[in-house]
């Protein structure tokens, strides 16, 4: 009798041993763009996604806010993300300019056009919640993509040669000052009375509390996004925007500056895409695979590199070579996919075109 029952149990056991690489099969990739806009025609604009291959569409709130859009995308079953600005917030900042974060010098954290607000304001914080939960109930869409949910720095001009004490350093506000010792239990010695001054004893005496508590600062705004999105969607997918550093580039500077800690960021979204602008940042097309391993290193998430279509902030020319290498590099495993910056740089260009779609046929 024990041993029909033994048996039976390893049967049942080859069974379901059988069965379980068909769970683990991976998912399809995402093929995505980004858009902002679109002037013409939506009908030839999905049917030209459909024969590329792509099927989803990482969209500004605008262009998801027009019904026909919505309508094409469900009828030709692209996936759309609505692309969040967080911390980057002109119009916001333009109402009520106290709302800048500070950097180390105590000057606005502002370079070119990035200008970023304090992430510790909780009225800020809650109103951009309650924005993107009011989005999510009027446009139903499948996924939202948190951008600019960082600390400042305009990574879109940090080259190899930098290091991490030449990069800004923020927020050294009121607001951020009065939570760092109340998180931390630190105090700032009363005789500092300048920005500049709390900055330097803070850097010098406990910088990696201090970068400890960013990445919370940044990984708490997340969390609450996710949650607050999920209980107006139980499913929708959530992607989040990173700088593209690895681990240990500019000695930590991912956590130190940027206040993104992959592993952490990693417990509350669907996607990780961190965004591979190898030509602007005067790196080799290989950097982008290797972005993509260390990020998959640290979390086992699914990464989505987004990389540039064409170039932006350099003159030197994106050539379709260049474009077939960087995207052959994003899709390299671990990548779960490609987001392409941007829709309209890419139709622009037919050559590029061309390697896009064929690159995509290779691999079906």
């Amino acid at each position: 009798m024990f041993a029909k029952i033994l048996l039976v149990f390893l049967v049942a056991l080859l069974a379901c041993s059988k069965q379980q690489p068909a769970a683990n099969l991976k998912s399809e990739p995402i093929i995505g763009v980004k858009i902002y806009n679109h002037a013409g025609s939506l009908p030839a604009l999905f049917e030209e996604w459909q024969s590329l291959g792509i099927n989803t569409a990482f969209v500004s709130a605008s262009l998801d806010s027009n019904s026909e859009f919505r309508n094409m995308a469900d009828q030709f079953k692209i996936k759309t993300f609505i692309i969040l600005p967080i911390f980057f917030n002109p119009e916001a900042l333009q109402e009520d300019p106290d709302l800048y974060a500070l950097t180390a010098d105590g000057q606005k954290a502002s370079e070119d056009w990035v200008n970023f607000i304090c992430p510790t304001r909780a009225v800020y914080r809650r109103q951009r919640i309650e924005y993107i939960q009011n989005l999510i109930r009027q446009l139903n869409p499948d996924g939202i993509s948190l951008d600019f949910i960082r600390y400042f720095v305009f990574w879109e001009k940090i080259y190899p040669d930098r290091t991490l004490n030449s990069l800004p350093n923020t927020c050294f506000d009121a607001s951020c000052l009065e939570k760092f010792q109340t998180d931390t239990k630190i105090t700032i010695p009363k005789n500092l009375m300048t920005t500049t001054d709390k900055a330097a004893w803070i850097l010098k005496n406990c910088a990696q509390q201090w970068t400890d508590w960013k990445c919370q600062t940044i990984t708490s705004m997340v969390s609450d996004i996710a949650a607050a999105a999920r209980k107006i969607k139980p499913d929708i997918l959530i992607n989040i925007h990173l700088v593209p550093w690895r681990q240990h580039d500019f000695d930590g500077a991912i956590k130190a500056i940027a206040g993104q800690d992959f592993q952490e960021l990693a417990k509350y979204v669907d996607f990780l895409s961190p965004m591979c602008y190898h030509h602007m940042l005067k790196r080799d097309p290989t950097w982008i695979s290797s972005v993509v391993a260390d990020a998959y290193r640290q979390t086992t998430g699914k990464v989505i590199p987004s990389i540039q279509v064409n170039q932006a902030y350099l003159t030197e020319e994106l050539t379709a070579d260049v474009f077939r290498q960087a995207l052959t590099e994003a899709l390299k495993i671990p990548s779960a996919g490609v987001v392409l910056w941007s829709w309209e740089q890419l139709h622009k260009q037919p050559k590029k075109k061309e390697v896009f779609k064929a690159i995509l046929q290779s691999r079906d």
